[in-house]
């Protein structure tokens, strides 16, 4: 009998986490907005469509650069769309990460003439990266 009484307890506490987690979420957490979510799939396109372009030097149509300044102008607008959403922490950081290697990125391109293929490889993937996690985290948020 009591292991019967011990078993349905558990069952009531495992199942109760799985319908009190969502009630919590929704009063800790942002919640899901489609605006922010469409700026971080940009990005993340974006970077995308840039890493099979990085080159060793700029190309006379600068198709490289032109990426990079396209990385660097949504990264800034998501930093400051996501800034003041209320009980935004959770994506505030890892846009300020990602609005940071693509700044560092940026100015690489603007200082030096010719820019090593396996930097710009590795700091575009690191963004990729970056902007997948960022997607997970704000497609997981509850909706309005």
């Amino acid at each position: 009998m009591r292991y019967k009484i011990l078993l349905l307890l558990s069952f009531i506490f495992l199942s109760g986490c799985s319908v009190v987690q969502p009630i919590v979420d929704r009063f800790t957490i942002a919640p899901f907005d489609a605006n922010e979510y469409a700026l971080v799939n940009s990005l993340r396109t974006t970077a995308i469509q840039a890493k099979p372009n990085c080159n060793t030097e700029k190309d006379p149509l600068m198709i490289i650069y032109n990426y990079v300044d396209s990385l660097y102008n949504t990264s800034l607008l998501l930093k400051n769309y996501s800034q003041h959403i209320p009980k935004n922490d959770q994506t505030i950081k890892p846009v300020n990460l990602v609005f940071k290697m693509s700044t560092d990125l940026r100015d690489r391109y603007l200082k030096e003439q010719k820019v090593s293929k396996t930097y710009c490889e590795l700091k575009i993937q690191s963004i990729i990266d970056a902007s997948e996690s960022i997607q997970k985290a704000i497609g997981k948020r509850p909706r309005p």
